[in-house]
């Protein structure tokens, strides 16, 4: 498949921004980075996120998610959101974020629910997102990790978002990962599920995936 100029200089900028984050990562004795690449039949993407603790308490995070087609600059995905995140009794996290996605800017308020025991984790978020309007923001994380040998863990994650008003489903997606897992790394295989009714319709894409935490 051919990518054009444009596309390749879109990115070299891309990760050249993606570079000058290594040297938080390396030296921040509280920082930690986890970058996840997909390969897929529609389009390839990139995920990070970057959290950088200030107290017990207290929470910085970075979230960004990219994804291209391979031939339609168009219908290119993305989504950055910077969020303090504040530690509350009971497991539950109260965030408030901004950032941008499609198809523009955006603030977020809500409020997390984080569950987790041996290999098994269930993070649920519900809140407020204004982006032309206001909807209701749903979010929802389920992560099993069986252990199959000495080394290697098993992978099953799914991560979804979706926000509605009174009108319509507005946005969400879907992101499954499967495989394995051996210390900080994990491969296996993709499904990325997008919905768009503000802005384009139903996208997906299948492939492959690693993933590194730093």
């Amino acid at each position: 498949m051919k990518v054009n100029k444009h596309r390749q200089m879109k990115f070299a900028r891309f990760f050249m921004v993606l570079i000058g984050l290594l040297p938080l990562v390396v030296f921040g004795q509280k920082t930690t980075f986890t970058p996840d690449m997909m390969v897929g039949n529609r389009a390839y993407g990139y995920t990070h996120t970057l959290n950088h603790q200030l107290s017990d308490k207290i929470t910085l995070q970075n979230l960004v998610l990219f994804d291209s087609e391979y031939q339609d600059d168009k219908h290119n995905i993305f989504f950055i959101r910077n969020t303090i995140a504040y530690k509350l009794p009971k497991n539950f996290i109260l965030n408030a974020g901004f950032g941008v996605k499609n198809p523009g800017k955006f603030a977020s308020v809500y409020l997390q629910y984080q569950w987790k025991e041996n290999d098994f984790q269930l993070v649920y978020g519900i809140g407020t997102t204004y982006q032309k309007g206001f909807t209701l923001e749903q979010s929802l994380l389920v992560e099993y990790t069986p252990k199959l040998t000495e080394k290697w863990q098993g992978l099953l994650r799914l991560s979804a978002v979706g926000n509605v008003n009174r009108q319509e489903y507005t946005r969400g997606f879907q992101h499954l990962r499967m495989g394995v897992k051996k210390d900080n790394l994990s491969l296996g295989l993709a499904v990325n599920l997008e919905q768009f009714n503000m802005s384009w319709n139903h996208f997906e894409n299948y492939g492959v995936f690693v993933k590194v935490n730093l």
